[in-house]
């Protein structure tokens, strides 16, 4: 029988087998990768509902703009889910922001992504008499997200351009270098004494929908 090197893999349980860490890892694995799988090859990836990017309007961060709770399908099958508003600062990225012709990039693009946190620590070691201090590991893998600053728009795959009549099928989507679902864009005021206002904020038209 010819075994796919790149197909998912899971454990074969059998009874009186010993049942380590390490299995148990490769079932969550394998059950997670299914389900973006399903995600990104069924549904697709973007904004399902929410999301909406608004100024922060706090005098203090003329530049702070807040993504209000939503969902989204991440590029390759995360589920992503905001449930308090969550704020980024425009200036804290402009140590990278781009220049063309000594000209900075006048766009800025609000990005969310999937990630995890570690949570729920529980001490890793037995007390023991003496100084030594008790350490601590987590016990939780929390679903989590992280909203930055993108500069430029994503590229994303061209299906647009496919011919029906060649009577070929589209290709598989593959999961992209830049792995942000973009929200919005921000036409950034001349000086950034000057705040970001409703009318900076472009929630339509660049924002990547399901």
């Amino acid at each position: 029988m010819r075994v796919l090197k790149r197909a998912l893999k899971r454990p074969r349980f059998k009874v009186k087998d010993y049942l380590a860490a390490k299995d148990l890892q490769v079932e969550q694995r394998y059950r997670s990768q299914r389900f973006r799988h399903h995600n990104r090859y069924l549904h697709g990836w973007g904004v399902v509902c929410g999301l909406h990017v608004a100024p922060d309007k706090d005098a203090g961060r003329p530049w702070a703009v807040l993504v209000c709770p939503g969902y989204a399908i991440g590029c390759c099958g995360e589920a992503i889910e905001v449930r308090a508003r969550a704020l980024v600062d425009v200036r804290d990225y402009l140590w990278r922001r781009p220049q063309k012709h000594g000209v900075p990039e006048p766009v800025a693009c609000v990005g969310i992504r999937y990630s995890e946190q570690q949570v729920k620590p529980v001490p890793a070691n037995p007390p023991q008499c003496g100084c030594h201090d008790t350490t601590y590991q987590s016990s939780r893998i929390q679903d989590s997200h992280q909203v930055d600053i993108v500069w430029g728009f994503p590229e994303t795959a061209d299906t647009e351009g496919l011919d029906l009549c060649e009577q070929r099928l589209p290709p598989c989507p593959e999961c992209p270098d830049n792995t942000y679902v973009i929200l919005a864009c921000i036409t950034l005021p001349a000086s950034e004494g000057d705040p970001i206002t409703v009318d900076h904020v472009d929630n339509l038209s660049c924002r990547q929908r399901m």
